[in-house]
């Protein structure tokens, strides 16, 4: 068949036919490859705010927009001169058929050749749409399926939640009585509960005030558990008493029915969610969408890294985790509270919606993903509480790691890359180094807890203040399986167990309750202490109304498990409970806290030591508001190092060890308590001769 003439068809036959096969190969070319990948990726319009319009505006542009564009540059070549139209269809085919093919061919890894193949393919389809009946009618017939890529997009994709939404139907009946005072949940990040709780199973309120305060006013939960060592599980879970589905992304659409649509209605809400997106907009506002155009051109960017060869790619911006996963390599992404841990396992083999959960978190800005601007935004909750009836919820990326913060707000301005190796003879150091800092951190998070407690304290609704404090989730500091993505036996006791304090309406005096409790029961119990009636199914219970969990819990249900675990840790820290205390360890570790003046002056040591961030201790905190709390450096001497005491300003302040070579040096860490004052501090280290009442401290050499 060869193709048509100017002179064979009129104008407008040309002109329909034409576009009917342009309409067909660029939905195969466009409208497909992106609507099949945003529509896997709903994150992407989770992260913009994108309305359900703008969702469905983007579909059908993008649709429409090739197509239109394509024969309306044919047509008008065409109404100057025929010939010269026929020979723009022609390229315009080309170029839907070489994006096509090179779609395919990228799908399948082919490298170097692929862009000589994709304008092979080109030509092989202008041949078969000018050349050939059945080549043209495929390709004007593959129009209806355009039009069905957008249906598929809308109805059938996992976007298609953000398009429908949950509706208020989904809420069923509920009855909320007038309530007294503030609904106040925070949810921290990261927290096993051992870590606050002396060797007796008291809270540590030398070193965590706050926390033992809070006990002071409300129920503390010592056996509570969470289902969940993830954020975008555990968090939801609070928030609706329910065990989420697999594939359950952290947004209102798989979650209608939480503490937001419970008391929304009834109460104003203030809420900050770092990972999750709960609250529905018509509680909690919503911030600006993203414009269309922006989505728009940040598709045409995603096209290009899926169509174009690597060389042509180059120039195009990265695509990051903030746009979703978007068929990059899974295990290089990062930054999310989920993949942050050290020893995790390899992240190339999990679930991709788990990189979609956490766009709200990548797409914040690097400052307030920081552990200090974290804090800052959970400052900011606590001074928008009132004396207005309310509910404030905060969950925030506190104390999870990278562990830098201390209590006064300073940062360490290190943070070590610990060994994960058991066999390393340095591995038991380092891993009391990571409970020390993990622990500093903690300190700051008890900071908030005593501002939040003050502010509660002055409104004169105190008494009636509902108040939760909990975890999303905890993690493993103890032997081997550091951290929370690969859950053991070994480590699923701190993995799993969190803090959990809730204080009623009425309530003013403390308790201990070690019954097993779990983050499913946090909202049954609230539907019980503020008496609300509803049609609402739990996967938890009220810890309230005598019922029986009908859930198992993680962990062992005996409360014994979190006790060893607290037993165990002091055990590690002998010498006192406060800060000094904690960094009291080691060979030397009862000498940490007492003044150098106490002791005789040896002879200078043999050995050497360069500290880092030395720079520092002129003037402190620096100017970006850091203090050397992690210390590291090398050691210089003839044989293996010992432990070595640093004492800041006279007074010993902690220990430095953890030696493995580094060349002719041996390179070590240490914690040092915050002994430091503002401005210059004199920082020594001293090797320790002799024990008991007889210590001499030979001074180490610095450059």
């Amino acid at each position: 068949m060869q193709a048509e003439t100017p002179d064979q068809s009129s104008f407008g036959t040309v002109v329909r036919t034409r576009a009917l096969v342009i309409f067909g190969l660029a939905g195969m070319a466009v409208t497909q490859p992106l609507l099949g990948l945003f529509g896997s990726n709903p994150e992407f319009f989770v992260a913009g705010n994108y309305t359900s319009a703008q969702v469905i505006a983007f579909a059908l542009i993008v649709m429409a927009l090739p197509a239109v564009i394509g024969t309306a540059l044919v047509a008008a070549v065409a109404a100057i001169d025929r010939r010269a139209g026929t020979i723009t269809f022609v390229v315009v085919v080309g170029l839907l058929g070489a994006a096509l093919v090179l779609v395919v061919l990228r799908r399948t890894g082919i490298g170097s050749v692929v862009l000589a193949l994709g304008l092979i393919g080109g030509a092989a389809v202008v041949w078969l749409v000018l050349r050939t009946t059945p080549g043209r009618l495929l390709a004007s017939y593959l129009a209806v399926a355009n039009v069905l890529f957008v249906g598929l997009f809308v109805f059938a994709s996992q976007s298609s939640e953000l398009v429908f939404g949950a509706s208020n139907d989904d809420i069923g009946e509920v009855s909320v009585p007038a309530v007294g005072g503030p609904v106040v949940v925070v949810v921290l990040d990261e927290f096993p509960a051992a870590t606050i709780m002396r060797g007796d199973g008291t809270i540590n309120a030398d070193r965590y005030p706050g926390f033992a305060d809070l006990a002071s006013v409300s129920t503390w939960y010592r056996n509570a558990s969470t289902q969940d060592n993830l954020t975008h599980r555990s968090v939801p879970s609070i928030l609706d008493g329910r065990l989420p589905d697999d594939d359950d992304l952290p947004i209102v659409a798989d979650h209608p029915r939480s503490l937001f649509t419970l008391l929304g209605p009834e109460m104003p809400i203030v809420n900050y969610e770092s990972v999750t997106d709960l609250c529905p907009d018509e509680f909690c506002g919503s911030t600006q969408s993203s414009s269309l155009m922006q989505a728009l051109e940040d598709a045409s960017i995603v096209y290009g890294h899926r169509v174009l060869p690597g060389s042509l790619r180059d120039g195009l911006p990265e695509i990051d985790n903030s746009w979703g996963s978007f068929g990059a390599d899974t295990a290089t992404g990062g930054g999310s509270p989920s993949s942050s841990d050290p020893g995790q396992a390899d992240r190339s083999d999990r679930p991709t919606y788990i990189e979609q959960a956490y766009t709200r978190w990548t797409s914040l800005g690097a400052d307030e993903r920081s552990p200090s601007g974290q804090a800052g935004i959970m400052q900011d909750q606590i001074g928008m509480i009132t004396d207005e009836p309310a509910v404030h919820f905060a969950h925030v990326a506190m104390p999870h790691r990278p562990w830098v913060l201390s209590r006064t707000g300073v940062t360490s301005s290190y943070v070590p890359e610990l060994i994960r190796d058991p066999a390393d003879p340095a591995y038991e150091f380092e891993t009391r180094l990571e409970f020390q800092i993990h622990s500093m951190q903690v300190g700051a998070a008890d900071g908030l807890i005593t501002e939040l407690l003050d502010t509660l304290r002055s409104l004169p609704d105190w008494d009636e203040t509902l108040l939760v404090v909990t975890s999303d989730h905890g993690t493993n500091l103890t032997g081997e399986d550091f951290g929370r993505m690969r859950v053991t036996d070994a480590s699923r006791e701190e993995v799993y167990r969190v803090p959990l304090f809730i204080k009623a309406p009425g309530q003013i005096e403390g308790d201990v309750d070690d019954q097993s409790a779990q983050s499913l029961d946090v909202l049954p119990s609230i539907v019980d202490l503020l008496d609300i009636e509803d049609d609402w199914e739990f996967d938890g219970h009220s810890l309230y109304d005598g019922s029986v969990a009908h859930t198992e819990p993680q962990v062992s249900t005996d409360v014994d498990a979190v006790l060893d675990i607290a037993r165990d840790r002091s055990a590690q820290f002998p010498n006192g409970d406060d800060w000094v205390g904690l960094a009291a360890v080691g060979d030397h570790g009862e000498l940490v806290g007492r003044d150098v003046d106490e002791f005789a002056a040896g002879d200078p040591s043999e050995w050497s030591i360069a500290l880092r961030d030395a720079e520092l201790f002129a003037s402190l905190p620096s100017e970006t508001g850091q203090a050397p709390f992690a210390l590291t450096g090398t050691v210089t001497g003839s044989t293996d190092p010992p432990e070595l005491l640093v004492a800041i300003n006279g007074r010993l302040a902690g220990v430095v060890g953890g030696y493995r070579p580094d060349g002719d040096e041996w390179s070590f860490y240490g914690y040092v308590a915050d002994l430091y004052r503002e401005g210059s501090n004199e920082v020594t280290v001293y090797e320790v001769a002799g024990d008991g009442d007889d210590v001499t401290l030979r001074e180490v050499a610095q450059p």
